[in-house]
């Protein structure tokens, strides 16, 4: 999924998200056997078909990894970073990509649709997928980048 950078007002760390699921589309919980999460620049604010050409210069960073069972629950789960991503908008685009092998579980979210193609999905291990015009709710998690004179981050969330 790409989020153009000029929905974002400064450069800020970001530790989770927080999908916004559909009433009644799933169960209590959603069992993953293994989860990842990867972020990264992306120079256009539509994506190609192949997922590494998304991220400039190739480099995309691991976020978030389970290679064991891990829970969601259905309320508006949220996936907090085991490393935070620094996200500079002068720096492109972000881009960022959800991965979980066994692919039979999934969430199932309010969807925006965009102009372009701001959402690729396919299957586990694949190069490539299909494009898609929708984006998913979410909230982005994180402290604001602030001037050097400051002395703390403030908490910002944004939805998308």
């Amino acid at each position: 999924m790409v989020v153009e950078a000029n929905e974002f007002s400064d450069a800020m760390v970001i530790n989770a998200i927080e999908f916004f699921l559909a009433p009644g589309a799933v169960e209590d919980h959603v069992d993953f056997f293994e989860f990842y999460v990867y972020m990264g620049y992306c120079s256009s604010d539509e994506l190609s078909t192949n997922y590494d050409d998304n991220y400039i210069n190739g480099w995309k960073y691991l976020v978030f990894e389970r290679t064991s069972p891990v829970t969601f629950h259905s309320s508006d789960p949220i996936i907090n970073f085991d490393t935070p991503f620094f996200y500079q908008p002068s720096q492109g685009n972000l881009v960022f990509e959800i991965a979980w092998p066994d692919g039979e579980k999934e969430f199932y979210t309010y969807d925006s649709i965009e102009d372009g193609n701001t959402l690729v999905h396919g299957g586990y291990g694949l190069e490539t997928g299909d494009q898609y015009t929708l984006r998913p709710h979410l909230l982005i998690h994180g402290d604001l980048a602030l001037e050097q004179t400051t002395f703390a981050g403030i908490k910002a969330s944004f939805r998308f």
